[in-house]
């Protein structure tokens, strides 16, 4: 059921999926340029599990600009964080993000930590040197990414090189959604990501907020790049409570090439990990 709720600085589109009284609740949140759409192909193979919460992020999906076309890492998990709590949802979450996305679940726990039982990274930059990849990188380089819904090719970025988009319940829906974000507004995402790592590192806030995290990254990631990928399993290699699965044969939207695998890690990491104080 899709809903839009307001929130202090816009309106937040989200799709619920379930009871919102249920005992498992996952939250699903897109990167940059993209939308709650994205999860349509995981969904299936959660919604057993989980009440499925996915939303658009202010200023891209179905959901409005900020009110100032002010965007931070922060506001942004303030307004899905606002919205959750407009549903009535505010107890142990795990929360899922891809590429900044994951930067976006990240600050949810560093501001109200205490709602978040675990956190999920689906090729999310760790450093700033690799925080704008989701918008500015081979992708986004290109003029007009506004327009990106009339250049299959590079639409085609966001895979691995060998994935087949019609066998998409949806092939266009990348491009769907960067259309319905304008230049503007992707330069501020892009900002935003890059300002939010350059305060500090992603295995510093990890370290702090100590909620188990997966992290996975993809063999075939176009946007992140083999580079990305390498310096994130680098940089947050070492942090407690913090598991590292590579996927194999994936790009940068690897839950939609292979939405059961990833679902069976996230449902697998979730019912075998506790804090380690809770030990």
């Amino acid at each position: 059921m899709e809903k839009i709720l307001s929130t202090s600085e816009g309106s937040v589109n989200t799709n619920l999926i379930g009871d919102v009284d249920g005992e498992n609740i996952i939250v699903l949140l897109p990167g940059i340029n993209g939308s709650a759409e994205y999860f349509n192909e995981i969904i299936p193979y959660l919604k057993d599990k989980y009440t499925v919460v996915a939303l658009d992020l202010l200023g891209q999906g179905k959901s409005t600009k900020t009110k100032n076309e002010h965007y931070t890492i922060d506001s942004e998990a303030w307004n899905l964080l606002e919205a959750m709590a407009r549903l009535k949802i505010t107890r142990k979450l795990v929360v899922f993000g891809y590429g900044v996305g994951g930067l976006v679940a990240v600050n949810m726990a560093e501001l109200r930590g205490f709602t978040i039982s675990k956190l999920i990274l689906l090729n999310t930059p760790a450093n700033e040197n690799y925080a704008a990849m989701d918008a500015s990188s081979s992708v986004a380089s290109i003029p007009l990414i506004g327009k990106l819904a009339k250049s299959p090719v590079k639409a085609s970025l966001y895979f691995d090189k060998g994935f087949d988009r019609n066998s998409l319940k949806n092939p266009k829906v990348v491009d769907e959604a960067a259309n319905m974000v304008d230049h503007k507004t992707v330069k501020k995402f892009e900002k935003m990501a890059t300002d939010y790592l350059e305060e500090k590192a992603l295995n510093k806030r990890l370290r702090a907020v100590k909620i188990p995290t997966l992290a996975m990254y993809s063999d075939g990631d176009q946007v992140l790049t083999e580079k990305g990928v390498k310096d994130a399993k680098a940089t947050i290699g070492r942090v407690p409570d913090l598991k590292l699965e590579d996927i194999k044969g994936t790009g940068h939207l690897a839950m939609m090439e292979k939405p059961e695998e990833i679902a069976k890690k996230i449902i697998e990491f979730d019912e075998t990990t506790v804090k380690t104080e809770e030990e």
